[in-house]
């Protein structure tokens, strides 16, 4: 608990070891392990030098610099918990399925190797069976570990993606009424699933409950972007136009400028004060198809944002048949 509270106030170096001297004492933990290399990830991007002088950051970027290193402790010492820790490292994802693979061949009851695989299977775009592999790895690990924190996130995420709602919604609410106190997670994953809880609420119609939500979160340092964002549509919908141009205004300082936020902009009039629907639902479509594989975080956010204008709309039209 002393270290979660170290890493979610900004002192990684001090979090890290406290939890360097658990895994000494515990070196089959997966878990605080996990949670070390996750801090040492955010050190490395911080440009703090963790390793040895041969993956040094003066010759090679943080990623290869993590995936360097924990490669080389699992070819010297290959175990089930060395595995997973590399595959996690791992950015070519056909190379991590194998190593997660070898940790299952190890350990077949390791749930997190089971929850990893899962997960590497579902980024894999390539493969054609990547969902229903991914949804038989990560059944196999809440089988064996039904109270397995990432796999239960990972579980209401699918839920959402796959179109089911309803049970993402429950799967989400239960998650974050769980793991409240849990140590195992950081307040920027509680922010996540707050933010994905109250896009699903939008979704479905229920403004209040996602207003609610979103303003409960008034001053949370993370994903602030994303939060006003959500706001301004949660507002939009509920008849706060005021309030929507304001929280758009201040998402847009808080974000990155993208190329969709001009488009954001002239939907936002064209639909709250000159009341021209068809034009202000033609930007917002424009506005969509810029969020499919947008590579920045501005264009990722106004990409939802106009999913949700658009499939409210397509869910009333339908209604009024």
């Amino acid at each position: 608990m002393a270290a979660r509270g170290l890493a979610d106030e900004g002192r990684r170096a001090d979090a890290l070891a406290l939890l360097v001297e658990v895994t000494d004492r515990d070196p089959g933990n997966i878990e605080v392990a996990a949670l070390v290399q996750d801090l040492e990830e955010a050190l490395l991007l911080d440009g703090v030098d963790l390793f040895a002088p041969e993956h040094s950051l003066a010759d090679i970027t943080p990623d290869v610099a993590l995936r360097l290193e924990y490669a080389a402790r699992a070819a010297a010492e290959p175990t089930v918990v060395t595995e997973v820790l590399r595959a996690r490292a791992e950015t070519d994802l056909r190379a991590a399925a194998t190593q997660l693979e070898r940790a299952i061949d190890l350990d077949p009851t390791c749930a997190w190797a089971h929850y990893g695989l899962s997960h590497v299977l579902l980024g894999d775009r390539s493969r054609v069976d990547r969902w229903s592999g991914a949804r038989q790895a990560l059944a196999r690990a809440l089988e064996l570990d039904p109270g397995h924190v990432r796999a239960r996130r990972l579980e209401a995420w699918m839920a959402a993606q796959e179109g089911s709602r309803a049970d993402a919604e429950a799967l989400l609410v239960r998650w974050i009424e769980e793991v409240e106190d849990d140590p195992r997670v950081g307040e920027a994953e509680r922010v996540e699933a707050r933010l994905d809880l109250a896009l699903l609420l939008l979704l479905r119609g229920e403004d209040r409950r996602a207003l609610r939500l979103l303003e409960d979160l008034e001053g949370a340092r993370d994903d602030r972007a994303r939060r006003l964002m959500l706001l301004t549509v949660a507002r939009q919908e509920g008849g706060d136009a005021l309030g929507a141009l304001d929280a758009a205004l201040r998402a847009q300082g808080a974000g990155q400028e993208g190329e969709a936020l001009p488009l954001v902009q002239e939907a936002l009039v064209l639909e709250l004060f000159l009341e021209r629907p068809d034009e202000a639902e033609e930007r917002w479509q424009e506005v969509a198809r810029l969020g499919e594989g947008a590579a920045n975080l501005a264009d990722l956010i106004q990409g939802l944002r106009a999913r949700v204008r658009l499939e409210r709309a397509a869910d009333s039209a339908q209604g009024e048949r």
